[in-house]
């Protein structure tokens, strides 16, 4: 699937109504696509094709043959409700972020981390190399309909920019940001349950490379921190400052200080 394509596709649910369609054809000029009529459009007949639809709420969602990935903030929910609760996160300690710090998170993805962030820090720079979740997800923070205070002001901080991380980093200034994020897609990933199960079509699986780090490293005021499953042969490729205990979870961080 070329989910690169800039033959990007944009349509309605069914019996649309004219803000849906109107919809649909602002978000079609604005990404360089096509607007077709939802008539014309039998997803039982898409083999490798996706298309992106506008729900009757307005909300922006990708639909294939098999399946559709849409934003949903409900992995930050309950980080947060987690954290409200045990006074502590695991990514916000390893992190040690201030609130007057601007974190990259160099694979937003879902951007439920990057979400969560917000809310202790200055502001968070997503970068998505995938055009298809970049569409969905940075116009899913812009719009969608909040329920906590938390999440509105937190969706305001982060900036969404659809790049290719290895050539995003390498043109960024040294020090440029307190903290580089990087969770790169797992070597050895669990897909019973997974929220990211639906992102895994059109997701990035460029393994990170000693220059990726050292470019981290470079733009990093304070420290890199990366995410990974306790297996991977990350934790053999790079010298960290120090890691997270790998015995005692399935997912690990790894901490790079630069001070």
């Amino acid at each position: 699937m070329d989910t690169q394509s800039k033959n990007l596709i944009f349509t309605t649910s069914n019996k649309p109504n004219s803000q849906q369609i109107q919809l649909a054809r602002s978000y079609a000029e604005k990404y360089n696509g096509f607007y077709i009529d939802r008539k014309q459009i039998d997803f039982a007949s898409f083999d490798e094709s996706f298309c992106f639809v506008i729900e009757k709420d307005g909300s922006l969602k990708i639909r294939w043959k098999e399946g559709q990935f849409f934003y949903h903030p409900s992995v930050a929910k309950i980080k947060y409700s987690s954290y409200l609760f045990n006074k502590t996160d695991p990514l916000l300690k390893i992190l040690d972020i201030s609130t007057s710090d601007t974190v990259i998170d160099l694979t937003m993805g879902l951007a439920s981390e990057a979400l969560f962030i917000a809310a202790f820090c200055k502001c968070v720079i997503g970068i998505e190399g995938s055009l298809p979740i970049y569409i969905v997800v940075s116009e899913g923070l812009s719009n969608y309909g909040y329920e906590y205070e938390w999440m509105k002001q937190a969706s305001k901080k982060v900036v969404c920019i659809n790049s290719d991380m290895r050539e995003y980093i390498r043109n960024q200034s040294d020090d440029s940001y307190d903290i580089v994020y990087c969770d790169p897609m797992f070597e050895h990933p669990k897909y019973s349950s997974s929220p990211i199960n639906p992102l895994r079509k059109f997701a990035i699986y460029d393994p990170v490379t000693f220059e990726d780090v050292n470019h981290m490293q470079r733009v990093a005021r304070k420290r890199v921190v990366i995410k990974a499953r306790s297996n991977d042969s990350l934790w053999e490729r790079f010298k960290f400052s120090y890691t997270t205990d790998r015995r005692k979870s399935d997912i690990s961080f790894g901490v790079i200080e630069k001070r």
